[in-house]
């Protein structure tokens, strides 16, 4: 069974839950102290921590004035850099045993201001990034990912017709090794 971070994972209450049963998805901020509770105490956790993985976030307010109340926005680059290992040391657990409790990540779009004009713009390739973190377990940054990242959301386009953001001017894209900050 899945739960969300909520009061009931908060330490008083972690007590009653057992970990063989429950798995967290993890929807606070990476720093906070719930994340190395939970895996201390044995849950496996899916981490969708809302500073780096909650695709609304940049846009102008839905009610109100301004920005939402999560901004700024999200770029795929700061998603690749989403590491739980990074978040879960920062808090003094450094145990690799305690890192496997992370099983996954999870990306959120809640459509407060998606619809259906715009969802896979938002989506992609921000959540491509995050496939590749979790499955590959870089110990690069994202500028090495680029390319692929930029390759495989043209495959995206051209063959399976999934149209996302584009990661950069399709110049680039057509130069590569050409086209760098230094260059530009």
């Amino acid at each position: 069974m899945i739960l969300w971070t909520s009061h009931m994972t908060e330490p008083q209450f972690l007590k009653y839950l057992d970990p063989k049963v429950y798995t967290v998805q993890y929807w606070e901020r990476s720093d906070n102290k719930q994340l190395p509770n939970l895996v201390n105490k044995g849950f496996n956790v899916i981490m969708s921590n809302y500073d780096d993985l909650y695709l609304d976030c940049g846009f102008g307010a839905w009610v109100g004035e301004g920005n939402n109340w999560c901004s700024p926005y999200k770029g795929w680059q700061k998603i690749y850099q989403n590491d739980p290992k990074k978040y879960l040391a920062a808090q003094g657990v450094t145990d690799p045993a305690k890192w496997k409790h992370i099983v996954g990540g999870e990306t959120a779009l809640w459509t407060e201001q998606a619809g259906d004009q715009n969802a896979l713009a938002k989506i992609f390739p921000r959540t491509y990034a995050l496939a590749e973190r979790y499955w590959s377990d870089p110990t690069t940054g994202w500028f090495e990912a680029e390319p692929r990242l930029v390759y495989f959301t043209s495959a995206m386009e051209k063959q399976r017709g999934v149209y996302g953001n584009t990661l950069k001017p399709e110049w680039c894209v057509q130069s590569q090794g050409i086209c760098k900050l230094n260059n530009l």
